[in-house]
């Protein structure tokens, strides 16, 4: 009698356990953003400096709906631009040893990446760059988001180290070309929202000179874009520590949350310089 009850207890738990195992490099599972759902189905772990040690590195999973090609699977700036255009949808997971520190979000028509907390969700690791991801409908900057997904993620692919060509005969000294016209002197003659939108212009590009040249001429530290997004996490998100102290020594309001519990710090998580310029600063 013992004997039958235990094997039906064995049978009962390998019925109740998952039907199938995912296969390295794969993910198996959804993301639902404002009521559009895209099938996950590539896994990549890489990694990236700790957001507060310098001598750790953090466990970087990228899942995304169709392969990366030769995008790297943590340069979240290159896969924000390529998700914006709608070839890519992306989830980002930022794992500091066990705990899941933030899931960055990309998808078409978002300038930037959404960083959520990790604490909106309920991740388990189930092995070396394994593990499930979930969270029930939640809502946050206008978007309802939702996940539920299992992975296994690959490493990512060795970054090819192009050889450096022959050396070739010097060419004629040519003029050096007119460089591109900058904001006035002051933006006392700009409008704030025009400034502000060619800060983002700048950021979008990745034109840290110009993005500079505009603080330094007066912009408002603390403007904001056209959804409400403050141009100091534009440059956090967009990972230009330069720009980033700039704005800091401007007394940029580092105590804006985008939703409640997403600081300036938690949304730096992709950019351990930024964070440390923020925590420097007195950011929390």
């Amino acid at each position: 009698m013992l004997r039958s009850l235990c094997l039906s207890l064995a049978l009962g738990t390998l019925l109740a356990s998952p039907a199938f195992a995912v296969e390295p490099g794969k993910a198996v599972g959804t993301v639902t953003i404002g009521g559009v759902t895209a099938t996950l189905a590539v896994a990549t772990e890489s990694t990236a400096e700790n957001l507060f040690d310098d001598k750790k590195k953090d466990t970087i999973i990228t899942l995304t709906d169709k392969p990366l090609g030769g995008t790297d699977a943590s340069d979240d700036i290159e896969l924000s631009m390529r998700a914006r255009k709608g070839e890519l949808v992306v989830l980002m997971l930022r794992i500091d040893g066990t705990k899941l520190v933030n899931v960055g979000v990309m998808y078409k028509g978002l300038s930037g990446v959404d960083k959520l907390p990790g604490a909106w969700f309920q991740y388990a690791a189930t092995g070396k760059g394994a593990g499930t991801l979930k969270m029930a409908k939640r809502d946050f900057d206008g978007k309802s988001y939702a996940c539920d997904v299992q992975f296994a993620a690959a490493p990512a692919a060795p970054k090819k180290v192009e050889e450096a060509p022959a050396p070739a005969k010097p060419a004629p000294a040519k003029p050096a070309p007119a460089a591109a016209p900058l904001p006035p002197a002051s933006t006392s003659s700009i409008e704030p929202k025009a400034a502000t939108a060619l800060f983002v212009a700048a950021m979008m590009k990745k034109d840290e000179h110009q993005a500079l040249e505009l603080v330094k001429t007066g912009i408002d530290p603390n403007s904001k874009d056209k959804d409400g997004i403050p141009i100091l996490n534009w440059s956090v998100m967009m990972c230009m520590p330069a720009v980033v102290q700039a704005l800091v020594d401007r007394k940029a309001n580092l105590k804006y949350e985008r939703a409640p519990g997403l600081t300036i710090m938690a949304e730096a998580g992709a950019c351990p310089a930024a964070a440390k310029i923020l925590s420097a600063a007195g950011a929390k």
